[in-house]
């Protein structure tokens, strides 16, 4: 089987080809590889982070840890639900668990999502609440964030790719 997938790149360095990594003989990971246009064994598979609810595994984490914020904020608790997937399907790509909102608290604004999907924020519609806003250092503030990324990266490997995504608070 040959596959590929199409990557739209609209800035930065063009993608370069394939690879062995750390030259250890190795490959990237498919995902990775699809990305760049090269033909893969097979097409690429991933699961957004909504798709794992319903996994038996992730409904008995948020019997223990009820609130999205304790389940995208406590390392362990991320790192276990963005490693379900993979553990459970042998999926190509693993996507941190966590949302484009994480930095907000640290910025001052407080927020909750809840297991429907309706967050509730109070929303900052004037100069004077945004001129409230912290600024942050995320190394200090989303420390969590770098840490369950290279938790992800130790537990697969080269096995599949490790996605984590960006946003801002007013995307």
């Amino acid at each position: 089987c040959q596959a590929h997938l199409l990557l739209v790149v609209s800035r930065g360095a063009p993608i370069q080809p394939s690879r062995n990594v750390q030259g250890k003989g190795v490959q990237d990971p498919l995902l990775l590889r699809a990305a760049r246009g090269e033909v893969v064994e097979h097409t690429p598979v991933w699961m957004m982070r909504q798709a794992g609810r319903h996994m038996q595994a992730y409904r008995d984490l948020v019997d223990r840890y009820p609130t999205f914020r304790q389940r995208s904020e406590i390392p362990d608790v991320s790192r276990d639900i963005s490693l379900q997937p993979f553990r459970a399907y042998g999926v190509d790509g693993v996507i941190l668990f966590s949302d484009i909102l994480t930095p907000l608290p640290a910025m001052g604004v407080d927020f909750d999502i809840s297991e429907g999907g309706t967050i509730s924020i109070q929303p900052v519609r004037t100069r004077e609440a945004f001129a409230k806003l912290k600024r942050i250092d995320v190394q200090t503030a989303c420390r969590f964030v770098g840490q369950v990324l290279g938790d992800l990266r130790a537990e697969v490997g080269h096995s599949a790719a490790v996605l984590g995504f960006i946003g801002l608070p007013f995307t």
